[in-house]
This record gives structure tokens, sequence and C-alpha cells, in this order.
């Protein structure tokens, strides 16, 4: 370790603490140096951003480090809402349609990517299931479908109403009220 203060990742906000060698810090560090040094990819060329992604998953091999999103979006000179956007069909002259869907898979790939990480055991499943909901579209939600047909109908009372209501309430089948 550097000379100093050898208690100073105490106060870090790396994860539980975990001091950051010098090591560990320089080869995260060359990887960036790579990533900087390398060229941005025309954005109407397959094969450039191919060999772009390509690259950027082939330095992680390299050091040893698990490939993110952000780092993959750098490869090709673009930023997280960029990426969205382009995907989504918004700037639609920024990149060709080949381009937009390989940008596609290695999105898909990186969310399975992801997925193997948690199914190992290699990632907290709560880590996972953030990264799924903010970048692989998972939704802890319940949708419930209102047909027009079983919709209360004008003559009905109040009390069939809600009769009506508690009878089409979802339940969850794992439910145990706690007491």
């Amino acid at each position: 370790m550097a000379k100093g203060n050898n208690k100073a990742y105490l106060n870090s906000p790396l994860y539980d603490n975990t001091e950051v060698d010098i090591q560990e810090n320089a080869n995260m560090i060359s990887c960036i140096i790579d990533s900087f040094n390398a060229p941005i990819p025309d954005l109407h060329d397959k094969e450039q951003c191919t060999k772009a992604i390509n690259d950027y998953f082939n330095r992680c091999i390299k050091r040893g480090l698990r490939p993110g999103n952000l780092g993959l979006y750098n490869a090709l000179g673009l930023n997280k809402n960029e990426v969205h956007d382009i995907i989504n069909g918004r700037y639609k002259n920024k990149a060709s349609a080949d381009v937009i869907q390989l940008l596609k898979k290695a999105v898909k790939n990186m969310s399975e990517y992801r997925e193997m990480l948690g199914s190992t055991g290699k990632l907290n499943p709560a880590t996972l299931i953030f990264w799924q909901k903010n970048y692989d579209g998972l939704e802890d939600i319940q949708r419930i479908d209102i047909d027009a047909n079983n919709a209360p109908k004008a003559d009905m009372t109040a009390d069939e109403i809600q009769q009506k209501l508690l009878e089409d309430m979802p339940v969850d089948s794992d439910y145990k009220e706690v007491k």
C-alpha cells in the first residue's frame, strides 16, 4: 500500500469498505486508458462498431474485469441516454439500421451476463434485481386487466359493487398474514 493513512479505505464509498490495492487500481485504469485511446467507430459502419464492441469485451477478458453497460456504450462513443434514444427510435440518423440492431443485441448480451452472474451466486441478489430493473426493463408490478364486460353495471348497489371488487381482487397465493 502507498505511504499515508493505511486505514483511509475505511471512509471509502466502496462496497463493504473493501480496499482497492494499487495493482487492481492500475489494472482498471489501464483498461480505461485503452478505452480512451480506442477509436470511436462510425455509427453507420457495422464492422467498425462490431470491432469496437469486441475490443471492449476483450479488454475486460484480458484484465479479468467484468464488463458493464457504460463501458460498452463508451466503446461506441455513446452515453446511456443516447443509447436509449437510438434503440427507441429517436436520433434516427445517428446510427444505421444494422448498427441499431447490433446495439440492441449487445445490450441484450449484457443482460444475459448479469443474469449469469446472479444465477452463479457471483452477484448480490438485490444488486441483480436493481440492475435488471434499471437496465433490462424488468418490472416489479402486478398487471390487472380491466374488461369492459366485467365492469360494474349501472344498476348495481354499493354492496354488490363492493362484493364484486372483493371477488375480483387478485390474491397472492404465497401471502401469509403475520400477527
